[in-house]
């Protein structure tokens, strides 16, 4: 028993049909305005297909080298080729001794091998001590005569700029001092 417009309506009911009709006509004034100033969407494009990927395993790499070396930067004459041999199994050598010094050792260590400041330590407790005692507060670490015996270049030169510094060479040491006020 719909009532149709007009007819027995109260003047709430018509006032409310009025206000629905307004509403409707606003809102698609509104559309058709934002049809007018939005573009249209795209199409949307179909997502490409993923694709696989393959595993790629991991390959333990040698550290790189020269594969070849010229004769002639190397100061062999072309022709020398016993001088061109030693001079390849030398650096292969010194590419195995590379290597075997970046591998674990598990077996016992002789502390004889061990080379520790441009010198190997020796047998028995003296060396130990040496090894341990660390340094003490006002005794040199080392002497002219251990600068004189170093074999490694880079620590000699080391040991000579640290034996040539001075200290306290603008004001005495015991001038300052610490209090609370600083």
């Amino acid at each position: 028993m719909a009532k149709k417009e007009g007819e027995g309506l109260s003047a709430f009911e018509r006032r409310r049909l009025e206000n629905m009709a307004v509403n409707k006509a606003i809102l698609s004034d509104i559309s058709a305005a934002a049809q007018k100033i939005i573009p249209e969407a795209p199409i949307p494009k179909k997502a490409a297909p993923k694709r696989k990927t393959v595993k790629v395993e991991t390959v333990n790499f040698e550290p790189r080298r020269s594969l070849r070396k010229s004769s002639r930067l190397a100061g062999l004459d072309a022709a020398d080729g016993t001088l061109k041999r030693k001079l390849e199994v030398e650096a292969e050598h010194e590419a195995e001794k590379a290597k075997l010094k970046k591998m674990r050792n598990a077996d016992d260590l002789n502390l004889g091998d061990i080379a520790v400041d441009g010198r190997k330590y020796g047998h028995g407790v003296a060396a130990v001590q040496e090894l341990f005692r660390g340094a003490q507060p006002g005794v040199r670490t080392f002497t002219e005569d251990d600068v004189k015996e170093t074999t490694d270049k880079g620590l000699k030169e080391l040991r000579l700029r640290m034996g040539g510094l001075k200290l306290y060479e603008q004001w005495a040491p015991n001038g300052s001092s610490l209090s609370a006020l600083r």
